[in-house]
């Protein structure tokens, strides 16, 4: 209830009425009656965000805990769209996955689970701004329990084979299909699925090995692609010996027991945080374009490699070639099977190193410390505050102002490298489709890879995904969006915990960009048409988004705390 009526007042869906910390909204009964909700909120200084305290909405003169009443009466009898019931059933499968995760929240994370594979299962909260930030819809509680991250429960998947006549395979530089397949399959697995393929394929065709996620197998393979199944076009091999983890993004999976391995990005036909998870053609297939491209751009830049700046590269990506099938079988069978394999993170730590999901920097544990407490009282709050800034935020600056390219960094795509849990660098991820750009921008547009473009369908049901940009502003405002106003704001937040101020958070932000510029005065007009200091940002509306539709641009023009905190004088919250 919190989360949802922070966006929908910060997003200006509904009116508020304050009253310094006390704020009111209105809602309507079932018969037409106003009623007043009442709780204590504030107006953050960074972007405006609101911030309500827990525990403290009221209904009329006592405690709320009614989120069905709630729904009932602020969302459904009180906001117009065309989507109202689709978004209040996210919500209420938020509500029921959110609980059941939260079930199995240890009361502190144990040192052992101090690295990333394991710390990706220990991130319960989900998006910290979306309200239907652990919907999922399409998984009952049996499944979110068996496939859901914060569960832990080793995945088995299915191995099919299929018609490489039927498949698009993209594969990036020094790679190759049976490299990728050998660290999934051992040798006694492998044989004997080539055994099943030698009784029942077809011999007339070559095959490649694909695999599926078992939710996906059982609830959507064998029905779509029942024709293909029985002209053996596709072959089932078996489930697989070699079990997986569940990693934040649900359909993300880690091979547990070879920790070289890559990881296998799986469609699932469900909807999370209001997206569908299918994986479209045309991602898979620019993926290890798109990787291979940025990491030339790494190699050459003399400043990322001091900075020691990595990506997680996708280094092969198979879809279906979903054009060749009848207009009926396209409609159910797009996005829903193909893989991107992407490498794992242990190829690019050295001894001594761990790596942290950076939404675990802003991880409260069950019993209420902050996952980052011990290092920042072993280092100090603030010369640790300002490594993290540092690391974090200027090599993505860098890369926006002098490459002319944002990625889509919300702290699920990054990930932060410490020493002695002090932070050093960090490593992107989710490539194939979180970048932008305006191609006659870039520094060195003659590397740009032409890529596949998104096809009409995907454009209707999703105009927000799209790779090239018109206008510098739109590609600074891409990294504004996710890195600035959701990942920097919630890790803003994290420090008022120690007694530092978001003030004090942005001001140093500030000063490490601006450093960083003075440093490298060559680029001073590239800082310029990348306006990182710009009064006013374009920040996605995402729950009016959810509310509207697509059919419209949903954004809303926030003030630049960066900006803001420029000449601001430095201060301190009470501990």
């Amino acid at each position: 209830m919190r989360q949802t009526l922070e966006t929908l007042i910060f997003e200006q869906i509904i009116h508020v009425e304050k009253k310094e910390s006390e704020w009111m909204i209105t809602g309507k009964t079932t018969h037409d009656q106003r009623v007043a909700y009442t709780f204590e909120a504030e107006q953050k200084w960074s972007f405006g965000r609101v911030k309500i305290k827990r525990h403290s909405l009221k209904r009329e003169s006592g405690v709320c805990t009614d989120v069905h009443l709630f729904l009932e009466e602020v969302v459904k009898n009180n906001i117009s769209g065309g989507q109202i019931n689709e978004f209040i059933q996210e919500l209420l499968e938020t509500l029921s996955k959110d609980h059941q995760s939260k079930q199995v929240q240890p009361e502190h994370i144990p040192k052992s689970d101090l690295h990333y594979e394991a710390l990706e299962s220990h991130m319960v909260d989900g998006h910290p701004y979306h309200p239907s930030y652990k919907s999922r819809i399409g998984f009952s509680l049996c499944d979110n329990a068996k496939y859901g991250p914060e569960h832990d429960r080793p995945i088995s998947v299915y191995w099919i084979a299929v018609d490489t006549e039927l498949l698009h395979i993209a594969l990036a530089e020094q790679t190759n299909v049976e490299k990728i397949l050998t660290e999934h399959l051992g040798k006694e697995e492998k044989d004997r699925y080539l055994k099943v393929l030698n009784e029942k394929g077809n011999r007339n065709k070559y095959y490649t090995l694909l695999p599926v996620h078992p939710w996906q197998w059982v609830h959507r393979i064998q029905s779509v692609f029942a024709q293909q199944l029985a002209d053996r076009d596709m072959i089932v091999l078996g489930r697989s010996e070699e079990t997986y983890r569940a990693q934040q993004s649900i359909r993300s999976l880690a091979h547990r027991t070879n920790e070289k391995a890559t990881y296998i990005k799986c469609p699932l036909s469900i909807t999370n945080t209001s997206s569908s998870r299918i994986l479209a053609s045309h991602t898979v297939w620019n993926a290890p374009m798109i990787s291979d491209w940025l990491q030339t751009l790494i190699d050459q830049d003399s400043f990322l490699q001091q900075k020691r700046f990595s990506l997680l590269r996708e280094v092969m990506g198979v879809s279906l070639k979903y054009d060749h099938l009848t207009p009926i079988q396209y409609e159910s069978a797009y996005g829903t099977l193909g893989a991107i394999y992407r490498e794992n993170v242990s190829t690019y730590l050295d001894e001594g190193e761990e790596a942290w999901p950076l939404n675990a920097i802003t991880h409260v544990q069950k019993n209420g410390v902050p996952l980052i407490q011990f290092a920042c009282q072993r280092h100090g709050v603030e010369p640790w505050r300002e490594a993290l800034i540092e690391a974090v935020a200027v090599p993505l600056v860098h890369l926006l102002c002098v490459h002319g390219i944002a990625l889509e960094a919300h702290a699920q795509n990054i990930i932060l490298v410490l020493e002695d849990q002090w932070p050093k660098r960090i490593i992107v991820k989710d490539l194939h489709d979180g970048v932008r750009y305006v191609p006659e921008k870039l520094l060195d547009s003659q590397r740009m890879p032409s890529l596949h473009p998104e096809p009409e369908n995907h454009r209707r049901v999703n105009r927000y995904s799209f790779i090239e940009a018109k206008t510098p502003d739109e590609v600074r405002d891409y990294l504004y969006d996710a890195f600035f106003f959701i990942c920097m704001t919630e890790i803003a937040f994290v420090f008022e915990c120690f007694g530092l101020s978001e003030k004090s958070f942005w001001r140093k932000c500030a000063q490490v960009i601006r450093n960083y510029q003075r440093n490298h005065p060559e680029y001073k007009q590239r800082y310029e048409q990348f306006d990182l200091f710009a009064e006013e940002i374009l920040i996605e509306e995402m729950t009016k988004r959810r509310i509207l539709g697509d059919s419209e641009w949903h954004f809303l023009k926030v003030t630049n705390p960066l900006r803001k905190a420029e000449g601001s004088q430095d201060e301190r919250k009470p501990s």
